[in-house]
């Protein structure tokens, strides 16, 4: 829509068109689902076709208007232009710039408001500057009118009403100056009049003012006022601006000195407690015997599982206080750990051992995320290198030095992986620890299904501070579904601020139901389904994250090895045992034997360090 003549209309108000007589391409299609809310879409190249801003494209039977692009982006999207209706795009959409009845109409709009701000020939709204502009008689001048470039007539008057006005204005449209007459046709005028060196009103004098009449006043040197540049002051006193108890005042009223209360100022007075009708006196707070501050009264406060009781003893001047601690209650130890502590009945557990937050033994486990600690692993999928990884770089919150640096390479970062395998229609909660280097920073976390044609859940904006959160979002597959997609992202439609700098992810986490809180297992190339707690949970598998790690191995201070080993478990399956003194053995692989006759085999005994010391003879038949 025009925006003329109330501003002069450019590329926001009538669009860009684009060049549909070259050779440059007005085609691309889209590289991510394109959502309602979206205000910016990904296509595989905008093209030098497209104009740079306020092109129109055309998805679908949407029309929309964008203000900027990059290489692979449209910015500043307004969607559902020219009466169409916002709506959702699959990737792999044909996104066209398509010339439009929008142009011409925006171009109409535009000469038409023109036209009218004119006016027409029998009704003009402008003065023509043509000649000069002769004056006859009175005349009134609206506001915008000029007189031209003419030469004054020799005997040409512009003669005023009384109630009306003559004003100036600059050639830029700007500083206007008025002037009329007023009821006693004296000349007023709006503003201030500047005369140059030599020009007066004419010749009068000025008489002193009195208190009857008025005039000149002239300002004594020597005076409590002064005059400088126009401005009318008092001179400083002398006296150092504060708020003094005790002042000194001269004859006119003014303070000449001032000082603050001495001891000989108050007259003498010996003060009982009666003399105190109104405050407190402080009391003194000590932590162990050290002051900690001053205070007018001390708040005794209940906690849980804590009452208090206060009795006035004024025989002894005190007041007796009482604190009585109530046992705790079902449920408030588990609240207080955070995990449900085993149950121990006797000398056996009569319920499943259960897990806290960082992997310990037992519980029921689950992670069907791969590659739970190791962002910068390809499972985790970067959106064409929108965001960078720097593996193994801070505290995680398990104390281990295990979290990723994740670093914002375009404005729009996102960092997620597809997961299969997942039950048909199920409901499964994302889990992630997250936070920044320092201040705070909004980023969003979603489900997105199989095909990423839709979201399961969010996008949802979490914000992050310098300390390890653990942030969650359930989601639900449809039915036939068994795979999704777990996603952290920048997302312009919530507002999110994370376009550049760091943001620190470790630990996360796809487990089955609607935040199950099952205990949380690290991954790495596979799954770990969920695995049901207690004894009868079947075999416990313990994985190593490569074949180079021993996957099992046990230190204690009974070892005679350097290393403290009291057994380990080699990654190619041999056993270490340190033994009750030496230098502890390895057992290495099992061999045949053909002599002497009746012996099974034999074991290969070396030392931790793979020297072959010996063997042991197996035999099945004595």
């Amino acid at each position: 829509m025009s925006q003329y003549p109330n501003a002069i209309d450019d590329a926001s108000s009538l669009y860009s068109p684009a060049d549909a007589f070259s050779a440059k391409p007005l085609e691309t299609i889209t590289t991510m689902p394109v959502y309602a809310g979206d205000t910016a879409i990904s296509v595989e190249s905008t093209g030098v076709g497209f104009p740079d801003e306020y092109g129109i494209l055309s998805i679908d039977d949407e029309q929309i208007v964008y203000t900027g692009k990059t290489a692979t982006q449209f910015t500043g999207c307004q969607r559902g232009a020219f009466g169409t209706v916002a709506a959702q795009h699959t990737a792999g959409a044909t996104v066209r710039a398509n010339m439009v009845s929008a142009y011409i109409k925006a171009l109409q709009e535009a000469v038409i408001a023109v036209e009218q701000e004119l006016g027409a020939a029998s009704n003009r709204n402008y003065v023509r500057k043509d000649g000069p502009v002769t004056i006859t008689g009175a005349k009134s001048f609206v506001d915008g009118a000029e007189f031209g470039s003419g030469n004054k007539a020799a005997t040409g008057l512009v003669r005023l009403p009384n109630t009306g006005a003559l004003k100036w204005r600059k050639a830029d449209g700007s500083g206007d100056l008025g002037l009329a007459l007023n009821a006693n046709d004296h000349l007023v005028s709006d503003a201030i009049i500047d005369f140059a060196p030599g020009q007066t009103f004419g010749a009068f004098s000025y008489p002193d003012a009195g208190y009857g009449n008025k005039g000149i006043v002239q300002i004594d040197a020597a005076g409590g006022l002064a005059v400088e540049s126009g401005v009318l002051s008092m001179p400083p006193s002398g006296v150092t601006p504060g708020t003094y108890p005790k002042v000194t005042v001269d004859a006119k009223g003014r303070v000449s000195a001032g000082a603050n209360l001495a001891a000989g100022d108050l007259p003498a007075h010996t003060h009982t407690a009666t003399d105190i009708v109104s405050g407190e006196l402080p009391h003194k707070v000590q932590k162990d015997g050290a002051e900690v501050g001053t205070r007018r009264a001390l708040n005794l406060v209940q906690g849980t599982r804590v009452s208090l009781a206060a009795a006035d003893d004024p025989t002894n001047d005190r007041v007796s206080v009482t604190i009585s601690a109530s046992p705790p209650e079902a449920g408030e130890i588990t609240n207080a750990l955070g995990y449900i502590p085993a149950n121990r009945a006797g000398d056996h557990f009569t319920g499943p051992v259960d897990c806290g937050p960082h992997q310990t033994i037992g519980g029921p486990l689950e992670n069907m995320a791969k590659y739970s600690e190791d962002f910068a692993a390809m499972a985790w999928d970067k959106n064409g290198g929108s965001c960078s990884v720097t593996s193994n770089a801070i505290i995680a919150p398990d104390g281990n030095q295990t979290a990723d640096i994740i670093t914002a390479v375009t404005d729009t970062p996102v960092i997620q992986q597809q997961i299969a395998g997942l039950a048909d229609g199920g409901t499964y909660t994302f889990y992630i620890w997250a936070r920044v280097p320092s201040g705070t920073r909004k980023v969003s976390i979603a489900i997105v299904d199989n095909p990423y044609a839709a979201y399961l859940a969010g996008p949802t904006q979490i914000t992050l501070t310098t300390s390890w959160q653990r942030f969650k979002i359930t989601g639900t597959l449809a039915s036939g579904q068994t795979g999704l997609w777990i996603v952290v992202r920048q997302f312009v439609g919530n507002g999110d601020d994370w376009t550049t700098g760091d943001i620190h992810l470790w630990g996360s986490c796809l487990q089955k139901g609607n935040d199950p809180q099952k205990a949380y297992t690290r991954t790495w190339a596979s799954q770990t389904p969920h695995i049901t707690s207690g004894l009868a949970a079947g075999p416990t598998v313990i994985a190593a994250p490569d074949n180079a790690t021993s996957p099992l191995k046990i230190h204690g201070p009974g070892s005679n090895l350097a290393d403290s080993t009291l057994l380990e478990l080699t990654a190619n399956g041999e056993l270490i045992l340190a033994g009750g003194s030496g230098n502890g053995y390895r057992f290495a692989e099992l061999a045949a034997a053909n002599n002497p006759s009746g012996w099974a085999g034999v074991l290969k005994v070396k030392t931790p360090a793979g020297a072959t010391l010996g063997y042991i003879l197996l035999y099945s038949n004595p």
